[in-house]
């Protein structure tokens, strides 16, 4: 597996719990010190685990150093990164060029058409679901993507659709969200999440899974 940004929740040991025989290497790309710091610590902890600290456009001769053979992942992750890059094909491409014939990548984002966005459009408060949020634009986020946007921007790179899914059915505004978790209990957030799963296209999430032809 490629992870590139793997951020501070390490998707890899979670993995390595689940399915303990079925991982060889995970190897997460991370740009941030802080992130790839964390990482390492999960590193020394799990052997099977290599952190490189780089953006992954600049990752070749690390990752040549790990995979000397040429492309070597079964599944690339690109999770909630692509959304916080002006160029993000070039990072998909920096990512696929790791990828073996018959792999898959596995891209997420947040979803332009998430129902608190089309709330805030008939309200008023928006006038396209896919236009800058005041909170895009204070965490630097250059576009919102559309669950269509996503599938071209990936099949555009030579890939075959094999699903798309949703996470999290989000009603509210991550500040009103945060309020009303808590009331909601367990079953409340399950509930939410289950609903995104059943309702993809409006859920607060959305993620996409695409084969490389073998």
């Amino acid at each position: 597996v490629l992870e590139v940004g793997c951020g501070p929740e390490l998707l890899s040991l979670q993995a390595f719990a689940q399915a303990p025989n079925r991982i060889t290497r995970w190897v997460a790309v991370e740009p941030a010190q802080r992130w790839a710091d964390a990482a390492r610590e999960g590193a020394a902890r799990e052997p099977r685990l290599a952190v490189v600290h780089d953006y992954i456009e600049r990752a070749d001769a690390a990752l040549t150093a790990l995979w000397p053979q040429g492309p070597a992942a079964d599944l690339v992750i690109v999770s909630g990164v692509i959304h916080e890059t002006a160029e993000p094909e070039v990072l998909l491409r920096a990512g696929l060029r790791w990828l073996k014939p018959g792999g898959h990548l596995l891209v997420s984002v947040p979803n332009a058409l998430s129902f608190h966005r089309l709330l805030a459009v008939q309200m008023g408060l928006m006038d396209a679901p896919e236009v800058l949020s005041e909170r895009n634009r204070l965490l630097g986020q250059p576009r919102v993507y559309r669950p269509q946007d996503l599938r071209e921007t990936v099949t555009a790179l030579g890939l075959t659709e094999v699903a798309l899914d949703g996470y999290l059915f989000k009603p509210f505004t991550h500040a009103q969200m945060a309020m009303l978790l808590p009331s909601l209990g367990e079953r409340g957030v399950q509930g939410l999440i289950e609903l995104g799963q059943r309702f993809p296209l409006q859920a607060a999430e959305i993620a996409f899974l695409a084969r490389r032809p073998a």
